[in-house]
């Protein structure tokens, strides 16, 4: 009877040793709540929050406007650090830098949208080129 006991407590204890250390992170992290807003010309704003694991990308969407893809990853142990993705169709849109990606930090930031598609990052433009501001994107966490 002991001895059922004793490998009873040992087939419990060999399958929590196997279990693989991702899940038991993944079951540690905590979503965070995201608010943000989108406002672009000629288009209606919107907002919305979103619950997104930290160092894993997450989609910003509005089922309203397929027209702009965004992504959010809210980095762990950084303080308050992320990435802004983003991603416009029929007409290419970015960030201030230029690119579809923007690094921010804090726990508020605005971030302004431009006409134009993001440089490929490949080469390093001589000139620096003029594109009109189309929007915004107000992010709370």
């Amino acid at each position: 009877m002991v001895s059922s006991n004793v490998l009873g407590c040992l087939a419990i204890a060999s399958i929590h040793c196997l279990a693989p250390q991702q899940s038991l992170s993944q079951e540690a992290a905590h979503p965070i709540k995201v608010t943000f807003a989108v406002v672009v010309e000629g288009k209606e704003p919107f907002s919305a929050e979103v619950s997104c694991l930290p160092d894993s990308p997450c989609h910003l969407a509005d089922q309203t406007d397929p027209g702009i893809d965004l992504t959010i990853t809210l980095y762990s142990g950084s303080g308050a650090h992320g990435e802004l993705g983003i991603y416009c169709s029929p007409n290419p849109c970015s960030f201030q830098n230029s690119r579809s990606r923007i690094d921010f930090s804090g726990r508020r930031a605005t971030v302004d949208i431009l006409s134009g598609e993001a440089d490929s990052g490949i080469t390093t433009l001589l000139v620096v080129r003029r594109r009109p501001r189309i929007g915004e994107v107000l992010i709370s966490y």
